[in-house]
Formats: structure tokens, sequence, C-alpha cells
């Protein structure tokens, strides 16, 4: 059975991936009484709205080529790697994402759930690079996996002071 992808197909998982995410960060932030916590969740929001524009753009600039068929990989081991990345990710795997944000009792639970939506968009993204061609915007993917990285890195110092906090 074959799972094939193509970089119009990849790009627009990302956009499904960081609108799911926006939606999530807005829910918590509305639901958060810690007001720097809130800010966390609010600017994340943004972050995810920009990655949404980007994804949005690289998608316009394809080639009509990379709208049809599927990207090279005979023995659609990427493909398969690809497909089960992002059926796992959090966000593609929990649609209702009001329901899910609605499980986080606190701020801290929702930073722990935030930082599992950064470390499957990571690995989304790197998967998604080895699939997306150098002309279609693979040397693009370095830099929204380093914002992702750094994403990361803030929601882990904020859930460590809060717990020290609390």
């Amino acid at each position: 059975m074959s799972f094939g992808f193509n970089a119009d197909e990849i790009f627009q998982i990302g956009v499904q991936i960081e609108s799911n995410g926006q939606k999530f960060y807005e829910t918590i932030a509305k639901n958060t009484s810690d007001s720097s916590a809130q800010k966390i969740f609010l600017d994340l929001a943004k972050w995810e709205s920009q990655h949404i524009e980007l994804f949005k753009k690289w998608q316009a600039e394809l080639p009509d080529s990379a709208k049809r068929g599927d990207l090279f990989d005979p023995n659609q081991e990427l493909h398969l790697y690809l497909k089960a990345t992002a059926d796992s990710h959090v966000f593609i795997r929990n649609k209702d994402i009001p329901e899910l944000a609605s499980k986080c009792k606190t701020p801290v639970e929702a930073l722990e759930l935030a930082v599992t939506f950064e470390k499957d968009s990571v690995v989304f993204y790197t998967s998604m690079k080895k699939l997306v061609p150098e002309h279609l915007g693979k040397n693009k993917m370095d830099t929204l996996i380093d914002e992702e990285i750094s994403h990361i890195f803030m929601l882990t110092q904020k859930k460590k002071e809060l717990e020290i906090k609390g």
C-alpha cells in the first residue's frame, strides 16, 4: 500500500499542525490565570500563526509539478515514516483541541503538553525536510525547526519557573 505525499500535501499537513497549535495556545491562554504563563501561550499562538503564513507562502510558491504526483521515494520508507510521524503528532491525533486544552488543569500541565507538541513538530518537520527537494524549500525548513526547538527551551524554562513558584 502506498502513502505517497507531494510537496503541496506536506505543506498542508504543516498548516494543519500549526493551526491546531494556535487554537490550543489561544484556548490555554484564555483559561490560564497566571499572567506570565498566559503571555507565553499568547506569544506561542502568534508564532504558530506566523508559521501558518509561512507554510501557505511556501505552498503558493510551489510549481504545479509539486502539487501532483508523489515525491521520489522508491521504497516508500520516508513516506511511511512521515505518515507515521504525522499520525502520531499530538495535534493530529486529537481533533478536538478545546477538549484537549480543557484536560490541562494547571499551567504546568499545559506547558508539558505544549513541550510534547513542539517536540512532535521538530520530528515531523525534520522528516518533512528529507522529502522536500532543495528547489521546493528544503533549506527553509531549518529555520522552522530551529524556531520549534527554541519554543521547547522557552516552555521548559517557564515550566521550571512555575514548578518552583507553585
